[in-house]
């Protein structure tokens, strides 16, 4: 057995399971996972690409062509776009680290420890914590919430689709679901294992794909007239 394998209990036919990982209750083959997966959890889900490209457009439109009626003062504005950064660079962070805790399995296991054990969509919140670092940078408190507001408006179904498929598939979520937060965190939940396995080309993906977002600095600032 791995040293990354702590906490096993052997099952009736032989098999494995980690103790801080919930029982699959119906077993879905990997191939055609993804695709049949989206399409049961429903529209937002299945076309979260497109919708999501759609509202960049659209934030965007809004920023280059809606006057600001509410802008960050002179004496205040470094200091609003570093927090920007620093949100931004936070977000690329977390969800480093909810890649690492889920390893890949995100909606084949209920993984219920790190950044899982205090809030049930971390990966979510840390691209949250993205979205209004680019509002901050814009220096726009009406752009900040229009841009909050989008993301939410499609990110938020989005997770009760998932929950529940979850909870149609997987035994035991509904008590992970009732203790742990949909969205913020409480830290106060935190559990961690001593040991895991790391994927590393899983979070090569994960750090680059997550920094192209700070490519959205410069737009906003061309966008938006500096």
């Amino acid at each position: 057995m791995s040293p990354f394998q702590p906490n096993y209990i052997p099952l009736p036919e032989g098999s494995i399971l980690p103790t801080n990982i919930l029982p699959v209750q119906k077993v879905i083959s990997a191939q055609p996972f993804t695709s049949s997966r989206l399409r049961r959890q429903g529209f937002t889900n299945l076309y979260r690409k497109p919708l999501f490209f759609v509202m960049a457009v659209g934030i965007l439109a809004y920023l280059h062509f809606v006057p600001a009626p509410w802008k960050v003062a002179d004496n205040a504005l470094m200091a609003v776009r570093f927090i920007g950064i620093l949100l931004m660079f936070a977000g690329i962070l977390g969800r480093t680290l909810a890649t690492l805790t889920i390893g890949g399995r995100k909606d084949r296991v209920i993984v219920n420890t790190e950044l899982y054990s205090v809030c049930r969509n971390p990966l979510y919140f840390s691209s949250f914590l993205i979205t209004l670092g680019v509002g901050l940078i814009s220096a726009r408190g009406d752009f900040l919430v229009v841009i909050a507001v989008s993301y939410l408006a499609i990110f938020y179904p989005m997770m009760r689709n998932e929950a529940k498929f979850l909870s149609a598939n997987f035994e035991g979520f509904s008590n992970y679901e009732k203790r742990v937060p949909l969205f913020f965190p409480n830290f106060g939940l935190w559990q961690e294992r001593k040991k895991f396995e790391i994927s590393f080309p899983l979070i090569k993906r994960t750090v680059l794909d997550a920094s192209l977002s700070l490519i959205a600095i410069p737009v906003i600032l061309i966008v938006g007239g500096i």
